[in-house]
């Protein structure tokens, strides 16, 4: 009988320690994340559209990963457009209401991935003494980007302080961001709405008086509640449903650049200098904390969702044409 018990406690003791070996096991696998479901390279290059600016910057460490990924910068996103829609290029960076756009031109080819840029658009002054939005009415904007993006932010901003643009608020229109730094740096009086990284450009230029007046980012979240997204990571449904697996070795290894640009600026600025995004590594530098440069992916894919959606039916109440005509369907946004 003694022989029988003693078997017995060992049998017991030999289960729970099995047991308690399976449950480490699990919560092991668990803290591993979405990197233990990551394969360790892609099937065959992925070939990816950057703009030159904020929302290509975040891709720094990309370029140099030659085996997988073949970048190329552009510096307008028509440049890019046609050769997503016809598959030349699998993945892109581009302005957040291109995603919408295109999916409604492609009848829903193309998907969302993640927001990349956040709120990278700011009025500075020169000389200017004004601290409230509503203090815009009767004055002059000088930007770049009419039709796109920042008017759509300026006319949000503009409406929640009780004012419509073009009646209360006018703007003029420049070809390019340059053409208003250089208004913005040279005639007192001036107001002017750019992005990074511009503003650290004009603010590192040491003209007394410009200074900023507003963050876009702060009073678009203070209208609509959600963060103002400025670029957009999309994808070729092709692309997302066939190579799945390569999207997660695209994503893992764009959070990995992402991370280093935020967290080294004064290293990573000198990379973005050598890949021609901006000309000086200490307006690189300055400039990487104000361009938000984001990824939401994994377990914040939702987050980010949110995000655009917001985006797109705060722009299509403002003008339908802004998003393609009409709201896009959940199948726009990339869930993971």
């Amino acid at each position: 009988m003694k022989e029988i018990k003693s078997q017995e406690k060992k049998s017991k003791k030999i289960m729970a320690v099995t047991l308690t070996l399976l449950m480490v096991l699990g919560m092991l696998a668990g803290c591993g994340g979405n990197d233990s479901d990551v394969p360790e390279t892609v099937t065959e290059i992925v070939n990816v559209a950057a703009l030159n600016g904020p929302t290509g910057m975040g891709m720094v460490q990309l370029m140099d990963m030659t085996d997988k990924y073949a970048v190329e910068t552009y510096q307008s996103p028509t440049d890019v457009t046609a050769k997503l829609i016809n598959g030349e290029v699998d993945v892109a960076a581009l302005p957040s209401n291109m995603a919408a756009v295109l999916y409604n031109k492609t009848e829903g080819q193309i998907a969302a991935v993640s927001p990349i840029a956040l709120g990278v658009l700011h009025i500075l002054g020169n000389n200017v003494d004004i601290t409230e939005p509503s203090q815009l009415k009767g004055q002059t904007i000088v930007a770049s980007g009419q039709g796109g993006t920042p008017e759509y932010v300026l006319q949000k901003v503009v409406e929640a302080a009780g004012l419509k643009l073009y009646e209360d608020v006018q703007v003029e229109w420049l070809a390019n961001h340059a053409e208003v730094n250089t208004k913005l740096l040279t005639e007192d009086g001036t107001l002017a709405m750019i992005p990074e990284p511009f503003v650290s450009t004009a603010l590192a230029a040491g003209k007394e008086g410009v200074a900023e007046v507003f963050d876009m980012n702060t009073l678009w979240k203070d209208a609509t509640g959600q963060e103002l997204p400025m670029g957009v990571l999309v994808a070729r449904k092709a692309f997302v449903e066939e190579r799945a697996d390569d999207l997660k070795v695209l994503l893992n290894d764009l959070q990995s650049s992402v991370d280093f640009v935020n967290g080294s600026p004064a290293e990573a600025a000198q990379l973005i200098v050598e890949k021609g995004f901006i000309g000086k590594a200490e307006i690189a530098e300055a400039a990487i904390p104000n361009c938000h440069i984001v990824l939401y992916a994994g377990d914040k894919a939702s987050e980010g969702a949110e995000i655009l959606k917001t985006f797109n039916q705060t722009l299509f109440e403002m003008n339908p044409q802004a998003v393609g005509g009409k709201l896009p369907a959940d199948d726009l946004y990339y869930l993971g």
